[in-house]
């Protein structure tokens, strides 16, 4: 019998279980005094408020370092308010950091009580600590008429962007004489203008910052505003979206560059520089050489990155005959190799475009070690493809070297399962390659640090919390503390154990599949040993599976496809909905939702509701495949972008690459001109494969076989 059907009866077990005090239940043997947290819960759930206080408090005393930080938070919420008040500043006390600072000023504004909220703020530091607790100190700080008042609002507004608290504090809070937008605020304070300017770029008002440029200037020059990194960039995009002259502000920034000299400001000077100069055209020289200015002077690595990447788009844009060149430059001296997929992905189209077929050999061997694996593996596996139809140099070795490259390609399986594909490899070789550890060996470049390598250690207490909640019948509580702790190091076996637990926790209408798939998912990228099928399982699973396996037979389409879409387009998340207005578990539109409902018949239909999207999307995905004559790619991306728009970028891409029929599907969506359309085929095409792998009933099946029955 599954899981999810004795829910109910779990949970309760779970909370008969928590409530006793008998010494020798096995949970309480588990747990030790970690339980008294445990119970404490189920207590407080229950209305038994004094029971509870004396559980947790137990728990302080003699409870792993988890448990005994979350009795501490807990206590903060129930009771009088004086009460949760003094629990709230014990909180603070006893950690001093900024999520406990955070759980007291926030009970200690709800209560009144302004002067514990500034001295238990005292020592936060302006420029770092969350936005928010600074906002409820600047707050508490005008309430009670301070004096540093004025001087610490200037300071926390141009010592850091500008933050939706920022934005509320000033609409909200801070009184300034009324000014018209117009750049020669003459009512205003050096230091009001420069917070007003802020606020006016972000609120991207350009009619107003531009012109006020000057004045900033003017009060740089003359010493009544100190120069200050934030205020330097919000000049920046003032100058660059505020006017069309490019090249004139480039001549402006080119002479700032020189007089900020030597100071923290001459790189976005030069940042801004190449920006304009890019913006103006036919001025690429100046651009790169601006940008690699930029490149010298920048005092972080992130500030490095941003312009190494203008500096590639900058050459990109120009001329592609030097970019191998560029490519080598940058990537020896680049941080996150992540930060810079876009830009290779829209190089991708560029050369492919320009028939620059032997580019893709130079430039993988280039970037190998330096670029993130999904980057290398893409470069790796359509030269292999290239050579295969005769357009790029090189040997059949050259061939099956590249396409053995592009196994290795993280967390993406499509380039992985596609170099299988073209290696003609099955059995055991397939499920070595399709179980291996997503992330990869540690790049050649030492100042590279991939994002995705695993912890060293794991937190012991934290799992424990983690477990705590699944045992005792807390799954809404294993999410939301799961996304605070799994940096500490949060092991995969745990990892898998919450995912697996949640997801037979969940009902359909609730977030927990959604949660579970996040979990395994996460845990995933950071996995160094190989993959058993079930855990793959978790995270291509087969959840709404009542639904799915109906329509998928009914509108006669694979059930692997159905399920990979709805994971590609929403996560199993069934209320989602996008900026777009995409609606639910197959996110469809309400006009296409509209449409489908009077083709079926179906008068009154609720798009959130999970067993009508999956209708829906069933039915609307099939006829969609139906229509372009069985493909499946090519119906992956009319559900995406239309197929009218699918058909002319068919017509095209064979005239890209001198076809006048039977277009390799593959090169075919490498053509496709929108790179969200390109990543929307490649993540449903490989999940789609996937979930034909793991799940198929015939356990011979040929790879082969699975591939060519969805890419088509």
């Amino acid at each position: 019998m599954k899981f999810r059907q004795n829910k109910t009866f779990i949970i309760i077990l779970f909370a008969l279980i928590c409530t006793s005090c008998n010494a020798g239940n096995p949970l309480q043997k588990e747990f030790g005094a970690d339980s008294d947290y445990f119970i404490g819960l189920t207590q407080l759930k229950n209305g038994q408020e004094n029971e509870a206080r004396t559980k947790f408090l137990k728990c302080i005393k003699k409870g792993s370092p988890q448990c005994v930080r979350k009795s501490y938070e807990t206590l903060c919420t129930f009771g009088t308010v004086q009460e949760k008040n003094q629990a709230a500043i014990n909180y603070a006390q006893k950690y001093q950091d900024s999520d406990a600072i955070l759980l007291a000023v926030r009970q200690l504004k709800s209560a009144g009580e302004i002067s514990k909220i500034i001295e238990l703020t005292e020592n936060c530091n302006l420029t770092e600590e969350y936005n928010e607790i600074i906002k409820i100190r600047m707050e508490a700080l005008k309430q009670r008429g301070d004096s540093s008042f004025e001087a610490e609002v200037f300071n926390w507004f141009m010592n850091r962007p500008i933050s939706g608290e920022h934005y509320q504090f000033f609409r909200d809070s801070y009184d300034i004489p009324e000014y018209e937008v117009s750049g020669t605020e003459a009512n205003l304070t050096p230091e009001q203008f420069a917070i007003a300017y802020r606020i006016e770029l972000y609120k991207r008002n350009y009619s107003y910052t531009f012109p006020a440029v000057t004045q900033m200037l003017e009060y740089f020059n003359s010493g009544l505003l100190e120069a200050k990194e934030q205020l330097a960039s919000d000049i920046g995009k003032a100058c660059l979206y505020g006017s069309t002259d490019f090249a004139k502000n480039a001549e402006l920034f080119y002479k700032l560059a020189e007089e900020y000299k030597g100071t923290p400001l001459e790189y976005y000077m030069w940042f801004y520089t190449g920006r304009l100069f890019e913006k103006a055209t036919l001025f690429y020289r100046q651009s790169k050489s601006s940008f690699e200015a930029a490149v010298r002077t920048a005092s972080n690595s992130s500030q490095k990155d941003n312009a190494l990447w203008y500096l590639l788009v900058s050459s990109l844009n120009f001329s592609l005959e030097t970019i191998t060149e560029d490519i080598e430059n940058c990537s020896r001296q680049w941080d996150n190799p992540e930060y810079f997929e876009d830009f290779f992905e829209s190089l991708i189209s560029s050369l492919l475009a320009s028939g620059k077929w032997n580019a893709f050999g130079e430039i993988c061997k280039l970037i190998d070690g330096y670029a993130t694996d999904l980057t290398t593996a893409q470069y790796a596996y359509l030269y292999g493809r290239l050579i295969q139809e005769k357009l790029a140099s090189g040997t059949k070795e050259d061939e099956e070297a590249a396409f053995r490259r592009a196994l290795s390609s993280g967390s993406a399986p499509y380039y992985k399962v596609m170099a299988a594909y073209q290696l003609g490899l099955e059995g055991e070789e397939i499920e070595k390659i399709l179980t291996a550890p997503f992330h990869a060996p540690a790049p050649q470049n030492t100042q590279n640090t991939q994002s995705t390598q695993p912890p060293q250690n794991t937190d012991p207490a934290a799992e424990r919390l983690l477990k705590g909640y699944a045992y005792f019948g807390f799954p809404e509580l294993i999410y939301p503390n799961w996304q605070k702790l799994y940096k500490n190091g949060i092991s995969n076996e745990t990892a898998f154990f919450l995912s697996n637990f949640l997801n037979k926790c969940a009902g359909g209408t609730d977030d927990y599949y959604q949660q579970a798939l996040r979990i395994a998912s996460r845990s995933a990228e950071k996995k160094d040993s190989s993959f058993t099928k079930e855990e793959l399982k978790m995270l291509y699973p087969h959840n709404y599976s009542k639904y799915i396996d109906d329509f998928s037979a009914r509108y006669d389409i694979p059930q692997a496809i159905i399920y990979a879409m709805v994971r590609t387009e929403s996560f199993f998340d069934h209320d989602i909905q996008s900026s777009a207005g995409a609606i639910g578990l197959t996110q469809l539109m309400e006009f296409t939702g509209g449409d489908i409902a009077r083709k079926l018949k179906v008068q009154n239909y609720d798009l959130t509701d999970p067993e009508t999207n999956l209708q829906f999307g069933t039915y609307y995905l099939a006829e969609l495949i139906r229509r372009c004559d069985g493909s499946m790619l090519q119906g992956f991306f009319s559900y995406n972008a239309g197929i009218t728009r699918v058909r002319r970028w068919v017509q095209s891409s064979m005239i890209e690459f001198g076809k006048k029929e039977n277009m390799p599907i593959d090169l075919f969506l490498e053509t496709v001109p929108y790179a969200e359309t390109r990543e929307y085929g490649r993540k449903l095409a490989g999940a789609s494969i996937l979930y034909e792998w793991l799940y198929s009933e015939n356990q011979n099946i040929n790879f082969k076989d699975i591939i060519e029955k969805t890419i088509r």
